[in-house]
């Protein structure tokens, strides 16, 4: 197989990768929505996997690509060889430059994470009101005081 051919088969393997996440967007913002604005067990399960999920994915961005990152590829584990050995031109017409697919993965699961703060916020989760905040407002110290006598 060409170089050229083979650049552009893991380009495309790459970029999968990084839409990844778009498919189960939609599958997570339907069950969102089919659980409804209660606050019931399995709308509060489905709303932490929302949560949870693309936590973990963003925490876990440079394992899903870890095939095709070159530095990963030079340096096997358990090898920590200081010696530096000259590239040959294959191999550095063959890397896959990742910064746009690992931008375009880390985005669409901060959309994710999205949906779930959202549903948060419908539930009724999110302190977005003033009255969320009433604890905190501080109470305030009267000096003086009036009172009727009463005969």
């Amino acid at each position: 197989m060409p170089a050229e051919l083979q650049l552009a088969a893991k380009q495309r393997q790459v970029m999968a990768i990084a839409y990844s996440p778009a498919k189960g967007i939609f599958s997570t913002a339907f069950m969102l929505w089919m659980s409804g604005s209660g606050i019931h067990i399995f709308n509060i399960m489905v709303t932490g996997m929302a949560l949870v999920n693309p936590v973990k994915a963003l925490l876990g961005t440079n394992d899903a690509f870890k095939g095709f990152d070159k530095a990963a590829a030079n340096n096997k584990e358990g090898e920590t060889s200081t010696a530096v050995e000259p590239e040959s031109s294959d191999e550095h017409e063959s890397s896959v430059d990742l910064r746009l697919p690992k931008l375009i993965y880390i985005s669409l699961q901060i959309a994710a994470l999205a949906l779930g703060v959202y549903k948060c916020s419908t539930m009724g989760l999110l302190p977005l009101t003033s009255a969320d905040w009433t604890s905190y407002v501080p109470q305030p110290i009267y000096f003086e005081h009036s009172a009727v006598p009463v005969c």
